[in-house]
């Protein structure tokens, strides 16, 4: 661990459990702050973007380390956290099969019935992705049921939320997205935050045309 990532995490560690005590700044703190005080008059100008979130953080325990070597005890008001519903297409369990494992604990799963039902079909089968279908069904089977929603739209449901899409060249890989998009769409439009997480480049695409904000999985576990 180079001299960067290990200050990062003690900022962190540092930083963690509001509020601070009484005899903070502690020894060690004092130490951490000297050595995040020489790092920053090197490297506190990065411009790099891959660095400015952790030189914030770093920058944020010098400002409170600082506060209380002057008798000021700072308190961290934890920000409220938004609920996500996080609608997850078949294609993600397949490159990740314990992805609802890398969930917040406050989101919410959202399983749409097209999903369940592609599951279930594929486990009928004895081949490599037969038995990854069920090993990803008992996953899901033992997940905490206050944070799993299964839900289901109906065509009308379909044809009320995507009004731009034209259903009658729609083939059955079509109508599969079209029912995951509108799960997605309603949970919008009763003003829910909703994701939804999908590898399928075309369906991430048609999500954009609707306002939908879509994630590769590689994208969704970079910004967790």
């Amino acid at each position: 661990m180079n001299q960067y990532d290990l200050l990062k995490r003690l900022a962190r560690q540092c930083l963690k459990k509001p509020p601070f005590l009484k005899n903070f700044p502690k020894e060690e703190n004092k130490q951490l702050a000297v050595q995040i005080k020489n790092w920053l008059e090197r490297y506190g100008t990065s411009d790099n973007p891959q660095y400015r979130n952790e030189i914030q953080i770093i920058r944020d325990f010098l400002l409170l380390h600082e506060a209380a070597s002057h008798g000021h005890v700072p308190v961290l008001k934890e920000q409220p956290k938004t609920r996500f519903y996080l609608v997850i297409d078949t294609n993600i369990f397949f490159h990740d099969e314990k992805i609802l494992s890398r969930l917040n604990e406050h989101d919410i799963f959202v399983l749409p019935q097209i999903v369940l039902d592609e599951l279930c079909n594929r486990a009928k089968n004895k081949d490599f992705k037969g038995k990854k279908s069920q090993r990803i069904l008992t996953y899901i089977r033992q997940f905490p049921a206050e944070r799993l929603l299964r839900t289901r739209v109906d065509r009308g449901d379909v044809y009320r939320f995507l009004p731009q899409f034209q259903f009658h060249t729609a083939t059955s890989n079509d109508e599969c997205d079209h029912q995951i998009l509108a799960v997605t769409k309603r949970f919008l439009l009763e003003k829910k935050p909703a994701q939804l997480l999908s590898n399928d480049f075309e369906l991430r695409k048609k999500a954009a045309e609707l306002g939908i904000t879509a994630l590769s999985l590689q994208e969704f576990l970079t910004g967790r």
